[in-house]
């Protein structure tokens, strides 16, 4: 039997995670096969920046990933994000007829190239799409229009866009790393499937991913993707702020940074580093480097809190706020969200899967796992598709036998008199 096995990839600021999952059971089930977490080298902020270095690093890591669970990768879901992806919602209005008709699925499919046309750019490619608020000439909103009668149809249409040379990008370095690209997925969308429940997205959520390079709030209303907006802000510029003010390299930062949480308010941090072959020491209050951290997480915070205002959903979050990313669980964003947002906020875990590492249900992975989980929804669906396709097959030689059945009775009623001696033969077997 063809084992269903679907790989995901996360291509972050710093570190580009792979997950292998399998969907088995008939479906029914899921497992993680491996992963693995490799530099993101050549990466920025999100973007390509050197397609040749990032192709090798993430070759070489797929290679060991194949030989440590024993299966070749050839294709790949690959999560998509950057400042540069455009979110628009469109009022769409259709005239169906002169006369009343009634509503079929090419209408609606209709409804989604006039926005198409509407909205998106010739150097622009979509990613994501939601179609809701239907209505059939003065109804009210519904769920699904198909059936109804009516001349006109309204429905808003939500989409996310990104340049068709980032798509090119993206495609050409997977192909270096000997990796097809399967499908593409906003990872906004994608990291909702690892963390948020259907109830969340009912009521009315905002997904904030804070990242090493970037921070995406992704907003749910009605089960359905509403709005996005992404922030060129992220980890990075903690490191960024105290190399400059400290006057100190990434690596002693980072050090001070790890340090730091197990420190009190009045104590000292103490560095030794080395500065042109000469061996150097600084002191700095714990104090005054917990100012400059705050300033930057006041600053991100911010933005995250204009970015929902400017949304116009902010009265619509009944579930608040979930935080995922590599340091949400640092530099007091939690408490101070909390304190500058009138919402429930907590930080997001993700869904438990048979073969999950401690690795994975970190904040950080949840962006990879929603991507191999929308790459895992996507087998689901062949394999619904093939069995209805079985189905029908299966019905096909049903009634191919039937008609052949009664072809042949209708023959040897034609040829009963003729042919005695075949009745007597089959006559003799019971005499």
């Amino acid at each position: 039997m063809m084992r269903r096995i679907r790989t995901g990839i996360d291509i972050g600021s710093s570190k580009t995670t792979i997950i292998v999952g399998e969907l088995y059971d008939s479906g029914k089930n899921i497992k993680i096969l491996g992963h693995a977490i490799i530099p993101s080298n050549g990466i920025k902020k999100g973007e390509i920046i050197d397609g040749e270095l990032f192709s090798r690093t993430l070759r070489l890591g797929k290679e060991r990933l194949e030989d440590k669970i024993g299966i070749t990768i050839k294709k790949a879901t690959i999560g998509v994000s950057g400042s540069d992806l455009k979110s628009s919602t469109t009022e769409i209005e259709y005239k169906l007829s002169e006369d009343e008709i009634e509503v079929t699925e090419d209408h609606c499919n209709k409804i989604f190239k006039i926005s198409k046309e509407k909205v998106v750019k010739e150097d622009e490619q979509v990613i994501a799409k939601e179609i809701y608020n239907y209505r059939v000439d003065n109804s009210g909103i519904m769920k699904n229009p198909i059936g109804k009668i009516g001349n006109k149809l309204k429905v808003n249409v939500h989409l996310i866009r990104v340049p068709k040379l980032k798509v090119k990008k993206i495609v050409e370095t997977m192909n270096k790393a000997n990796i097809e690209v399967e499908s593409l997925v906003y990872n906004g969308e994608a990291s909702s499937k690892a963390t948020l429940k259907k109830i969340d997205k009912i009521n009315g959520v905002a997904l904030v991913d804070i990242g090493y390079g970037l921070t995406e709030i992704t907003i749910f209303k009605n089960n359905r993707l509403i709005n996005i907006s992404v922030i060129p802000i992220g980890g990075m510029h903690y490191i960024n702020d105290l190399k400059y003010i400290l006057e100190l390299n990434s690596e002693t930062v980072k050090n001070i940074l790890l340090e730091i949480k197990n420190k009190n308010i009045d104590e000292k941090i103490t560095v030794s580093y080395l500065e042109n072959g000469e061996s150097l020491i600084k002191s700095f209050e714990v104090k005054y480097l917990r100012d400059i951290i705050d300033a930057r997480t006041d600053e991100i915070l911010e933005y995250v809190s204009k970015s929902i205002v400017a949304s116009g959903y902010k009265e619509y979050l009944k579930n608040g706020v979930v935080l995922a990313g590599g340091v949400v669980g640092d530099y007091g964003i939690l408490e101070k969200l909390k304190a500058l947002l009138n919402y429930e906020i907590r930080i997001g875990t993700t869904i438990k899967i048979n073969g999950m590492t401690t690795t994975l249900k970190n904040p950080d992975c949840i962006a990879g796992m929603g991507i191999l989980l929308t790459a895992l929804e996507d087998e689901y669906s062949c394999l619904k598709k093939t069995n209805i396709e079985d189905k029908i097959e299966k019905e096909k030689e049903k009634i191919e036998d039937v008609n052949k059945v009664e072809k042949k009775d209708e023959v040897n009623k034609k040829t009963k008199i003729k042919s005695p001696s075949k009745l007597k033969k089959w006559l003799g077997n019971f005499i």
